[in-house]
């Protein structure tokens, strides 16, 4: 727990509590974390690797809500867990995960208790807040072209593993229509498309 800002100044008899209820995880890369409408009963605390979660609709589609990293905590995670409510999306692991799983009881009584822990909550959330503002501003002002081309060229790597499946769930629209832009893309000498992959140009 101590990769974590506010670990080292919370009391020292919450430090104790958290390392001895913290359990270490490590998750495969693609695995659902938990579901939309589940009711979360521990909190992960991430180590390694990046989480997106997604809201799906009835009707099959999803789009992304935002992702979550090292250093961080999921605020559906976290709010599911502390009012033992159902999830609002769901959170897939992008890539493999190490992180400390923690029961939501202690964690809803440091929130309490602990104001250090308390500013690093509503930080997460500040955090969320500014990522979903900026993809509602994408949503309604840019093209679905440019968002694709504005996702793509915000990975990590040239080269990235995905299915058109999962960007449209990312972006909120059917394979097809990512198929048809990544297509137009191809064409134009701005990505080389290949099996689950995608090559920036």
């Amino acid at each position: 727990m101590k990769e974590f800002g506010f670990f080292d100044k919370l009391k020292k008899e919450s430090q104790e509590e958290l390392l001895v209820a913290a359990t270490f995880l490590k998750v495969p890369s693609g695995i659902q974390l938990y579901a939309q409408g589940d009711i979360c009963r521990n909190i992960l605390f991430l180590t390694k690797g990046r989480v997106r979660v997604v809201r799906q609709h009835e009707n099959g589609q999803s789009v992304l809500l935002y992702y979550f990293e090292q250093g961080e905590q999921c605020n559906v995670n976290f709010t599911s867990s502390y009012n033992s409510a159902p999830a609002v999306g769901t959170a897939i692991a992008e890539t493999e995960l190490e992180g400390y799983d923690i029961p939501a009881e202690l964690i809803a009584r440091l929130f309490i208790e602990d104001k250090e822990f308390q500013r690093y909550v509503f930080d997460q959330y500040a955090k969320r807040l500014d990522s979903m503002a900026s993809m509602i501003e994408e949503v309604r002002f840019s093209s679905l072209d440019t968002r694709l081309l504005h996702w793509l060229q915000s990975q990590d790597n040239e080269k990235i593993r995905i299915s058109h499946e999962e960007l449209g769930d990312i972006l909120g629209t059917s394979r097809e229509v990512i198929s048809r832009i990544l297509k137009g893309f191809e064409k134009n000498g701005m990505v080389k498309l290949s099996r689950l992959q995608i090559e920036i140009c």
